[in-house]
């Protein structure tokens, strides 16, 4: 959106674009500065019901624990028209957690002492700092963002994206990125990638790159991704969506393939105890339906490790790849074999509140033992207005070995500018 009154944080955005391009005046600038972003509260409470420490099937060491925590997160970005072709961005991030009833863990501060979340280094920092260049179809960008991939939700590095879209529905792009942020959604972020503590290297300590073709034509869509992460892995995906509207129901048909190969067979966790490393591969298929207030899908995902060693299919996050519920899958880090069905159904009320519940079912092969899973999910979303939306749910997580059944509630409410 445009604004003709900024604050006093976008009139200084504003400044420092133009200074460092001096292709247009600071009034000038400030017309055509558009801000995008959201502020965020959340509340989350976290319970464990085991009653005792051990490793779980699904590759976790765990401990039983209830943890309350407030977040409080907004990242506003300023883009600024610098002439007809360059742009630049500048994106501020607040980002700060108390844990509930501790005193002592109050974070919604920014000073001394002060690391913020999600390792930008602070509570107040600047996230993200590029300049943009327009020509035709072609959009080329380059500095500190978004990485934008498939592979990614919403981290951050420094480097170049360019994308064109010359032929009609379809966009090609190209990636290049080093200084990945240590973002705690990435699984294998404590992987040690050589064999001694001194000048160690982690997963986030090697560059990104990545080409990609996305179209979209009449009922059809779809992506093809190929990313390197050096000397790690390879990754690759495909995903197609067809939809189609019968009378006043809306399908959809979502299918996608995806693999990785691992650049190496080692690495080594903390206290340097050495982990194989294995390719593995993703299959997954999710048909969904929309009519007369409510929807639904069911959906099914294949995992499958080529040995009894540590893979990934996404690199942060689950990425762009089908899933359900909210904790029990990680497409992130994995030494098991999995086959996982999903069902979710709701119902919408006047266009504004949505109920809804979602089914996750596993059953986990790993060194020749099976283990059962499911995770049941119970959702309420109200939507305010365009700008501000509310939304609470509550997930339960069984597991059979009894080492780890979770509980957790989370309330957000979210205004997007």
């Amino acid at each position: 959106m445009k604004l003709t009154k900024l604050s006093l944080a976008a009139i200084v955005a504003a400044g420092a674009l133009t200074s460092v391009a001096s292709a247009a005046s600071l009034e000038e600038a400030i017309k055509n500065v558009e801000v995008t972003g959201y502020a965020r509260y959340r509340y989350d409470s976290k319970s464990n019901t085991a009653g005792r420490t051990g490793t779980t099937g699904f590759g976790e060491v765990v401990e039983a624990n209830t943890v309350g925590s407030h977040r409080f997160t907004s990242d506003i970005d300023f883009k600024a028209a610098l002439d007809d072709r360059f742009f630049g961005v500048v994106g501020f991030r607040y980002d700060s957690l108390d844990y509930s009833g501790e005193r002592s863990g109050a974070q919604t501060r920014v000073g001394v002492d002060d690391g913020g979340e999600d390792k930008f280094g602070q509570t107040f920092n600047v996230r993200q700092f590029y300049l943009g260049y327009t020509a035709g179809n072609t959009t080329i960008t380059a500095g500190r963002q978004v990485l934008g991939t498939f592979f990614t939700d919403d981290m951050v590095g420094t480097g170049i994206k360019l994308l064109n879209s010359d032929i009609s529905g379809l966009t090609l792009a190209a990636i290049a990125f080093d200084n990945l942020q240590d973002d705690g959604d990435i699984g294998t972020h404590s992987l040690i990638l050589n064999s001694s503590y001194i000048d160690s290297e982690f997963v986030y300590d090697r560059n990104l790159y990545g080409v990609a073709a996305i179209g979209s034509y009449d009922s059809v869509s779809f992506q093809l991704w190929y990313s390197a992460l050096d000397s790690v892995a390879q990754l690759y995906a495909a995903d197609v969506t067809v939809g189609a509207n019968l009378g006043d129901v809306d399908l959809s048909l979502q299918a996608q393939a995806a693999g990785s190969s691992m650049l190496d067979n080692n690495a080594a966790t903390g206290g340097l105890k050495p982990v194989a490393l294995d390719d593995a591969t993703f299959l997954a298929v999710e048909l969904g339906a929309k009519a007369f207030g409510f929807d639904g899908s069911v959906g099914y995902v294949n995992l499958n490790t080529q040995g009894d060693g540590i893979s990934l299919i996404s690199f942060e996050d689950q990425g762009g790849f089908i899933t359900a519920g909210e904790d029990l899958l990680d497409y992130t880090i994995f030494n098991y074999d999995a086959n996982i069905y999903f069902v979710t159904a709701g119902y919408t009320f006047a266009d504004k509140v949505r109920v809804g519940a979602d089914y996750v079912g596993a059953r986990v092969e790993q060194m020749g033992n099976y283990a059962d899973a499911y995770e049941a999910v119970a959702r309420v979303d109200y939507k305010y207005s365009k700008k501000l939306n509310f939304k609470a749910w509550y997930s339960y997580i069984d597991r059979d070995n009894t080492l780890k059944d979770d509980k957790h509630l989370r309330f957000e409410a979210r205004y997007n500018f």
